[in-house]
């Protein structure tokens, strides 16, 4: 993670050098910030944005980790899908482990959109950071064959109230598809 890093400062030495310091505070206090669970220290969140877009960026990314979830998590969840005897049962569960996988790294990059924006870091971190955990668990759980009820639900509890979260802090966003590709149809 440090080459992209010392890559990006390479190019103009005049305006990335005072930067550099910046970029790598984030990544210091990140791992603190992520077992302690609180919302970034305005010190580890940037002044102003550090990358284009990053407001747009971070929508579309949470966006599509919604709507993955929704589509292929809990709608089928929700109808039965995942059920002992239920047809296409095994089917079901697969596509919905691939599914959780891609809208972990949804909500990985969503947070790295957030990590640049001055306002979204310091309200969404926390909110992203406990709702990737949960979203890692579940795979692992959906890789290994068991849907656990109570977890999709919380999971799905966790998205809305990420939801309430970003749209607090002018980000709101709405479900997207993703494209079928990405998790298999």
């Amino acid at each position: 993670m440090l080459l992209p890093l010392a890559g990006c400062g390479g190019g103009t030495k005049s305006r990335q050098e005072p930067q550099a310091p910046a970029a790598g505070a984030p990544q210091a206090t990140a791992g603190a910030q992520g077992a302690s669970g609180q919302t970034a220290s305005p010190a580890a969140c940037p002044t102003k944005a550090t990358r284009k877009f990053a407001k747009t960026r971070f929508i579309t990314n949470a966006g599509l980790a919604a709507g993955t979830f929704k589509r292929y998590i809990y709608t089928p969840f929700k109808s039965g899908a995942f059920q002992a005897g239920a047809p296409k049962r095994k089917r079901s569960i697969a596509k919905a482990a691939v599914a959780a996988v891609f809208a972990f790294d949804q909500l990985r990059r969503a947070k790295t959109n957030a990590q640049a924006d001055p306002t979204l870091c310091k309200v969404l971190i926390s909110p992203i950071d406990k709702l990737s955990s949960s979203m890692k668990d579940l795979a692992g759980k959906l890789k290994g064959g068991n849907a656990d009820p109570t977890e999709i639900g919380g999971v799905f509890d966790g998205i809305e109230g990420f939801r309430k979260d970003a749209g607090g802090a002018g980000a709101g966003f709405q479900d997207k598809t993703p494209p079928a590709s990405a998790v298999g149809g």
